[in-house]
């Protein structure tokens, strides 16, 4: 895993880290630049599998429903938050019958357009 202070230190040692009156040197340059950029693809990545998951549904009264998670979760240790309205936009009853990495299996006792949301726990967006 880079780290800033990685990154940071190979654009030093490029800038400064040459005899007085030399030019910066093109492969230490090269070497910092590729450091950088291979750090920015670190972070993406972290980034994008680590925040805010969404599934949405509509569900038939009494029948389990699978809400699927728009990207998994390496595991079950997530937070989620679920609404449900039915066609007349009052709120339902919703009752969790499992959850995976993927997704929630629910019930709900009427017919209804269901919104989860979810993210892993120890994450601060």
């Amino acid at each position: 895993m880079i780290t800033y202070q990685e990154v940071f230190d190979n654009f030093i040692a490029a800038l400064t880290g040459r005899p007085t009156g030399t030019r910066v040197q093109a492969e230490d340059l090269e070497d910092a630049n590729t450091t950088l950029l291979d750090y920015v693809e670190q972070l993406k990545n972290q980034i994008s599998g680590s925040y805010l998951r969404e599934a949405h549904a509509s569900t038939a009264a009494g029948v389990n429903c699978n809400l699927v998670w728009n990207t998994v979760f390496s595991d079950t240790n997530y937070s989620y938050t679920i609404n449900g309205f039915d066609s007349n936009g009052q709120p339902v009853e919703i009752s969790l019958i499992s959850k995976s990495s993927t997704k929630l299996v629910i019930n709900t006792l009427a017919n209804a357009t269901i919104t989860a949301l979810a993210i892993p726990y120890g994450v601060n967006p």
